[in-house]
C-alpha cells in the first residue's frame, strides 16, 4: 500500500484552504501558523499561532520540493482538526493569530498575560481580524 507523505487518517471536514503570506513559501508537511493578515507561513519555534499542517495547495505545483509561494498568490490546503466558528469580538481590536478568552458578555476578548490571563483561559484563536461588535472567524481550542 502506498504511503502518503502526510496522511494517516484525516477526518472529513479537516481541510481548509489559506492564502500563503507574501514573501513566504510553505511546503507539504510543514507546520504552519496564521499571520496577522489571516494567511499562513511556516510556524516559528514554539509558535502559539499554529493552525495545522500543509497537505496540498495550488494545482500543478510540486508542493513537496518547491512549495507554495505567497508572492505568486498561491494557496495551501491545511489539515486543521479544530472547528472554525464565528464569535463576537468584545475587544476593541482583535488581530488574526491572537489568543482569545471568554469575554464578559458571551463573546471573546484578547488573552492578556500582562493582566494575569494564563493558557488555561485560552478558548480560541482568531483566524481573521476584527473590531468590537463584529463576528470574526475563530479556531476553537
Amino acid at each position: 500500500m502506498a504511503k502518503n507523505f502526510v496522511e494517516s487518517h484525516i477526518q472529513q471536514g479537516a481541510f481548509h484552504t489559506f492564502k500563503v503570506e507574501a514573501g513566504k513559501v510553505v511546503k507539504i508537511g510543514d507546520v504552519v501558523e496564521i499571520t496577522a493578515n489571516g494567511k499562513v507561513q511556516v510556524a516559528g519555534a514554539g509558535s502559539q499561532k499554529v493552525v495545522g499542517q500543509v497537505y496540498s495547495g495550488t494545482v500543478g505545483i510540486d508542493g513537496k520540493n518547491v512549495g507554495y509561494s505567497g508572492d505568486e498568490n498561491m494557496v495551501a490546503t491545511v489539515v486543521v482538526l479544530k472547528p472554525f466558528v464565528y464569535m463576537l469580538a468584545e475587544s476593541a481590536t482583535i488581530t488574526a493569530g491572537d489568543a482569545l478568552k471568554a469575554g464578559a458578555t458571551g463573546g471573546v476578548a484578547v488573552l492578556d498575560t500582562v493582566a494575569g490571563d494564563t493558557a488555561l483561559n485560552k478558548i480560541a484563536m482568531a483566524i481573521e481580524s476584527g473590531t468590537q461588535g463584529q463576528r470574526i472567524l475563530c479556531l476553537l481550542g
